[in-house]
């Protein structure tokens, strides 16, 4: 079977696609593998190709190993042990497989002590379920970050995703090629695709999308919906071209892991926090220019928030990631408001809260932190 250019050569929205996989990971390994809670740490890349493009570029299999590397090496000279890591690579195509091996051996980017590594050239349909029942019976310290970049999206279902899931340990990285999806629904829409979004949502609801960054939302909305409001679903855009826009999919139940992904995507979007798009400047992919965050739309939601009654940290905490921000933009509007007179804190017992303290943080979130600021408007 002839490859397409996007499987021999790498492009640029498979280089920024890498790269937020490459900047969660980061965080992703370093955080659990420094955590005395955390076990062992798993890695399932189901469509893993042959790791490196035939011009050079880093696959998926190749940035995830680094990773991997740093993080083994960095919690050994800082703890003096490091936990394991597992990875699980798989490819229907067998030569990518074997490839595959080739490079992780020239690259030296794998050695025993690290953990375990699994090769397999089995159908996505058949290994799913199969992933599935390893996830389920992992060991609750235990955590699994599932990357899921297909070579179209006949296969894939948000079943799938929702049964990787199940067990509450793991995470799951979805590229869909939305640019292709939206096209077809404008074009008249082929039986795949109708398969696809009609287990989301039955067709005759399915919303019109007027352009291809609204089929992204939709699509978001329809995943959030099927998952339910114990699941965090967020997105990233790139944009190839001019009104060619492709999107990342990240789902989960651990409002931390969520919180390291929006982390993660503000990085490589200090502006918006929505996605990558072109730029005929090559400087532009990674830019180092000072950009403020813009929070205007978001300014608005949260004082609506606020203002339908009284919320206290835990709730803007959460609040402020589902509406794909991080707390540092909320705590910024939170003063403002502050300073401006607008905004009360009070504690559960009623003393006023200490000037520029929010709370907005996970380990405030947590259970067992009590609560420890309760926010009002004067007008209220």
């Amino acid at each position: 079977m002839a490859k397409k250019d996007s499987q021999k050569i790498m492009l640029v929205h498979s280089e920024v696609k890498v790269k937020l996989l490459e900047t969660y990971l980061k965080r992703y390994f370093n955080i659990l593998n420094n955590s005395k809670f955390i076990g062992d740490i798993h890695y399932f890349d189901l469509f893993s190709a042959e790791g490196v493009y035939e011009n050079g570029g880093k696959g998926s299999p190749i940035i995830v190993l680094d990773s991997i590397k740093n993080a083994y090496y960095a919690a050994k000279h800082k703890n003096g042990n490091s936990g394991k890591f597992h990875c699980m690579f798989n490819d229907i195509e067998e030569s990518k497989i074997e490839t595959l091996k080739k490079n992780i051996s020239n690259l030296k980017l794998h050695y025993s002590e690290f953990g375990n590594i699994e090769f397999l050239t089995k159908d996505y349909q058949i290994l799913v379920p199969e992933v599935s029942k390893k996830l389920d019976k992992l060991p609750k310290k235990e955590k699994a970050f599932v990357f899921i970049d297909p070579y179209g999206y006949k296969e894939v279902r948000i079943s799938d995703i929702k049964s990787l899931l199940k067990n509450g340990n793991s995470e799951v990285l979805l590229f869909l090629p939305t640019h292709f999806m939206f096209r077809f629904i404008e074009d008249g829409t082929p039986e795949s695709l109708y398969e696809f979004i009609e287990e989301i949502v039955p067709k005759e609801q399915w919303p019109k999308s007027q352009t291809g960054l609204v089929f992204i939302e939709n699509l978001k909305n329809g995943f959030k919906k099927y998952l339910g409001k114990n699941f965090f679903v967020d997105t990233f855009v790139i944009s190839r071209e001019k009104n060619q826009f492709f999107c990342l999919f990240f789902f989960t139940s651990h409002i931390y892991g969520f919180d390291r992904m929006l982390d993660a995507k503000w990085e490589l979007d200090e502006e918006q926090g929505r996605g990558w798009r072109y730029s005929s400047g090559v400087e532009d992919l990674f830019s180092c220019v000072e950009i403020e965050p813009s929070t205007e739309k978001f300014e608005d939601t949260l004082r609506s928030f606020i203002g339908l009654k009284s919320r206290n940290n835990k709730e803007i905490y959460e609040y402020t990631l589902r509406c794909g921000h991080l707390p540092s933009h909320a705590s910024q509007i939170l003063k403002k408001w502050q300073e401006n007179k607008e905004l009360i804190s009070k504690t559960p017992s009623g003393e006023n809260g200490r000037k520029s303290a929010f709370y907005l943080s996970y380990k405030e979130y947590k259970p067992a932190e009590p609560i420890k600021l309760i926010f009002s408007f004067n007008n209220i």
